[in-house]
Formats: structure tokens, C-alpha cells, sequence
């Protein structure tokens, strides 16, 4: 009876670590790298509420374990280019289709122009923004059109994804606007938030007063993805597809990313 105890113990030993390593093989880690935010006193800000969300239902409909490791922007693109990992949040252009390949779209993200309320100005078209400085995230694409003229048609002054950095430089007039990525269908409330967040830094206390505007339209809208290397595990892109595809369709991607 001890003998088949014990043998019965070790049949259940096998059996619960060839289970642990099935689950561990049906659900591995991936390294996604994404941009960091920084707050007032340097700290990284958390990954909002819909990017958690979302990569909640990726890896629910990838069997996918995302390992997140946060970087500046330009370390993130360049550390994904070196193989660290995928990358999310990154948009297509001539010199990244060279470099990665990308998954289908996720959300469209417009570039929309941050000014001081008191300095506006119209903005239709990119001729617009002739002879002014606008201020860019490092190693950020904002569009072919606005990259190629980019320091030609108008000055950029590089920022880092500091945005309490960012808006002192536009309250210290050191720029005419700087360029936000957001994927909100709600501008006005975009604009408050900010507003309320960044006002008090500045002396402003005026409850009654804007002390930022963000002009209506947008610079350019961008489809965002998730992208690897060339050389890269296509299989992960391929259950990434086939998750973000699912989500279009049955709509759980618009919910995330609908107006709150």
C-alpha cells in the first residue's frame, strides 16, 4: 500500500509539472517595450486606463504573457530595432518598414497642436506653421509630411515625454505649440484635463481661464501598431493580427479606446 502511495505521488509530481510547463509554454513572455511618461517630480507615470485594457485582451486572445519595460521613446525604437523586443505604440514610415515588421492597425492616434490660449493660431493646412517652432518628443514620427519639413518650413524643438518639461517651455514661450498624441474623440475634455493638471505649475490660478488650448485640428492622424524586427518570431505577430482583427470585429477595441 506504501509502495503504490508513493507511486501515485509521483504519477500526480509528473503530471502537475508537465501541466506547469504546458501552461508556461501556451503562454510565454514577450518583451514590449513602450514609451515612458514622466510626472512632475520624474517618476514614470502609469500606463493609462485603455492600454491596460488592451493588453489585457491581447494576451487573453494571444495565449501571450507581455513583459512590459518602459523607455524614452527614441531608446525604446532603437532597443526594438537591437532585438529586445516588440514595441508598441509605433507608427509606419519609409525608414521603419526598412527596420520592423508590423502588426495590423490597433487605434488612429491624432497629432494635435498645444498652444498657449493668449499666442493661437489658425491652423488649416502645414503651411501654416511657417517660420514658428513646434515641439516634438524625440525620435517621435508625426506624419511623412510634417517629418519631411520638419527645420525646413519650421523650426522643432526636440522635448523629451516629460509634459510637465513640455508646458513650461510653452509658458516660457520657448516654442508656438508642441505636438500631442492622443486618441481621445474628445478635445474639449483633453483640454481641460490639461488644464487642470498643469495650470497651478504656473501661477495661473484663475478658475475661470484656460491657460492651454489645443487647436481642433490635427497635424495628421496615425495608425498605431505593435512591430518587431524582420528577423523576428512571425508567429507572434501572427496571434497579435489575429487578436486585434477579433477586436475590431467584435468591437471591443472601439469600446477601449470610445469616449469617457
Amino acid at each position: 500500500m506504501l509502495r503504490y502511495s508513493r507511486l501515485l505521488s509521483c504519477i500526480l509530481l509528473v503530471c502537475a509539472g508537465w501541466v506547469s510547463v504546458t501552461y508556461a509554454q501556451a503562454k510565454p513572455n514577450v518583451v514590449l517595450l513602450m514609451s515612458e511618461e514622466l510626472d512632475s517630480k520624474g517618476a514614470v507615470i502609469p500606463l493609462s486606463g485603455e492600454v491596460v485594457e488592451l493588453l489585457r485582451y491581447l494576451e487573453q486572445h494571444t495565449r501571450l504573457k507581455f513583459e512590459v519595460r518602459r523607455y524614452p521613446w527614441k531608446r525604446a525604437v532603437e532597443n526594438a530595432a537591437m532585438g529586445e523586443g516588440l514595441i508598441f505604440g509605433i507608427s509606419k514610415t519609409r525608414e521603419r518598414l526598412r527596420s520592423f515588421k508590423f502588426s495590423a492597425p490597433i487605434f488612429t492616434d491624432q497629432a494635435l497642436l498645444v498652444t498657449l490660449c493668449r499666442a493661437k493660431f489658425n491652423f488649416n493646412v502645414i503651411n501654416d506653421l511657417k517660420g514658428k517652432t513646434i515641439g516634438i518628443v524625440r525620435g517621435t514620427s508625426y506624419g511623412e509630411e510634417f517629418d519631411r519639413l520638419s527645420n525646413v518650413l519650421f523650426k522643432v524643438e526636440d522635448d523629451t515625454s516629460n509634459n510637465l518639461g513640455r508646458f513650461k517651455k510653452l509658458s516660457m514661450r520657448r516654442m508656438d505649440a508642441f505636438l500631442l498624441y492622443s486618441s481621445s474623440a474628445n478635445i474639449g475634455r483633453l483640454e481641460t484635463y490639461f488644464n487642470q493638471q498643469y495650470m497651478a505649475e504656473f501661477g495661473d490660478k484663475q478658475a475661470d481661464s484656460k491657460l492651454f488650448c489645443i487647436l481642433p485640428k490635427p497635424v495628421s492622424s496615425i495608425d498605431i501598431h505593435i512591430a518587431m524586427r524582420p528577423d523576428g518570431d512571425a508567429s507572434l505577430l501572427q496571434k497579435i493580427d489575429k487578436a486585434i482583427l477579433q477586436g475590431h470585429q467584435d468591437g471591443e477595441l472601439a469600446r477601449i479606446y470610445s469616449p469617457r
